[in-house]
């Protein structure tokens, strides 16, 4: 619960909506208090303006005696609410006022005058007879039927509060909208993907921001095609040097037949073709980093894998290992170079990793809109607990002396990658030494 508390609060858009909403609140707040003051006191004078209007309406008909027990208008909603109407005259006893205890001398016009600890509001006028006329109210009732109309005002201003905080929030989501989706290109992006973000349809806030990645982006790509040209002229710097000592070494083998030498010899000659196949496999996987958009063709399975295996039948020859292949002809559409790297890896590594006079197997199987190459071996296969990390340049599995590099599955995983295949590895029983398969999965050629 702590951690998203804390990704909240430190959520742009989290605070941005936040901040908003509790301005509006706070304006809406001072605007209900105005709003509130202003329809009191409209409220107010509406009923002054009534009893102006009650106090035309009986001087106009020239009412002569009002009963004092009883007011002349009363009110149909509260008898609280009543008008009470009187004449004010110097013959008029104190007895005879429906308001017991007002004073005579009143001055004439609006007023609000405490009699007995009642609150009231008077409006006196003098008649062209010299008489004078009261029309009074009490303060309590006017106050009361001010406050509900001013509070009826407040109703529509507090469900606006929500509201507009909810679509503020929506608001806000939607102007961050934008950023999600680079954030989900820039995450869906692998390794060797360093093309830059489209900057189309983008607000000017936004905009130098992805102008800011495109450049890193782009400074990054130039870096790694530095490196790799750098790990591309190398390895064409040595491999003739090592081919040429390769070749002394094992010249020097055949012709030296002492006992003490000839360990030596041999250790040399395993050393420099350890190297010289890490040489051959940097040289490939700076190649298939590199970005290029070579034109997918029509590829027979069968055809290239019979490349393949000739190219490798003499490896398999020299450890005495069956080599076969099981499956009808398919075509796909791809890109042959790296398909033909790719599947040569394979098998090149099932078959330095399977011992002598061992099998491996290839199978084509099709299926529904799809094809599936399996390349299993029957070698010692590798611990589920490393079957990821096999995948990591120069990774190898430990207690292995074949020679190699920990190149070539990683050159797999980079043209799979690249190429949109499925790849999955695993050994063929729970069993130790009952070997490895390695499935690639690409789609069939479309009709």
């Amino acid at each position: 619960m702590d951690g998203r508390q804390n990704t909240l609060v430190k959520s742009l858009q989290f605070q941005l909506s936040a901040s908003i909403s509790i301005a509006v609140t706070v304006v809406a707040l001072i605007a209900s208090v105005f709003s509130y003051w202003w329809s009191f006191n409209e409220a107010i004078e509406l009923q002054d303006e009534q009893l102006r209007r009650l106090s035309s309406l009986v001087n106009d008909q020239r009412i002569s005696q009002i009963t004092p027990a009883k007011p002349i208008y009363k009110s149909s909603v509260d008898p609280e609410s009543d008008f009470i109407v009187q004449w004010l005259d110097s013959s008029s006893s104190q007895q005879k006022f429906e308001i017991p205890g007002l004073p005579h001398n009143l001055p004439d016009g609006l007023q609000t005058q405490t009699v007995n600890g009642v609150g009231w509001r008077l409006l006196i006028e003098k008649q062209e007879d010299g008489t004078r006329s009261l029309v009074a109210q009490q303060t309590e009732v006017r106050d009361e039927i001010a406050r509900i109309s001013a509070l009826n005002t407040l109703i529509p201003l507090l469900i606006l509060i929500p509201i507009l905080s909810l679509l503020i929030a929506y608001l806000i989501r939607q102007v961050f909208l934008p950023l999600k989706k680079m954030s989900a290109q820039l995450n869906n992006k692998n390794n060797q993907d360093l093309q830059p973000l489209p900057q189309q349809n983008l607000a000017n806030e936004i905009a130098p921001f992805v102008t800011a990645i495109n450049h890193l982006l782009d400074r990054v790509r130039h870096s790694m095609m530095l490196q790799r040209q750098f790990v591309r002229d190398a390895a064409h710097e040595l491999r003739s040097p090592l081919t040429a000592i390769s070749l002394q070494a094992e010249r020097l083998i055949d012709a030296n037949g002492n006992p003490d030498i000839q360990p030596r010899l041999i250790n040399l000659h395993k050393a420099t073709e350890r190297t010289r196949i890490l040489i051959e496999q940097l040289l490939t996987m700076a190649r298939v980093q590199e970005e290029h958009s070579a034109n997918k063709t029509i590829i027979s399975v069968k055809a290239l894998l019979r490349e393949v295996v000739e190219d490798l039948l003499p490896l398999a020859n020299f450890k005495s290992i069956d080599l076969s292949v099981d499956g009808d002809d398919i075509e796909i559409n791809s890109q042959s170079i790296d398909l033909h790297i790719l599947i040569k890896n394979l098998i090149e590594n099932a078959i330095r990793y399977t011992p002598n006079q061992g099998k491996v197997e290839i199978f084509i199987i099709k299926n529904d809109g799809y094809v599936e190459l399996i390349v299993k071996d029957s070698g010692p296969g590798i611990p589920e607990d490393e079957m990821q990390r096999v995948f990591d340049p120069f990774y190898r599995v430990l207690g292995n002396n074949e020679p190699g590099s920990g190149l070539g599955l990683s050159i797999v995983k980079t043209i799979a990658n690249r190429l949109g295949l499925g790849l999955k590895m695993y050994n063929n029983s729970n069993e130790s030494g009952s070997g490895l398969s390695i499935r690639v999965s690409f789609k069939t050629n479309p009709i």
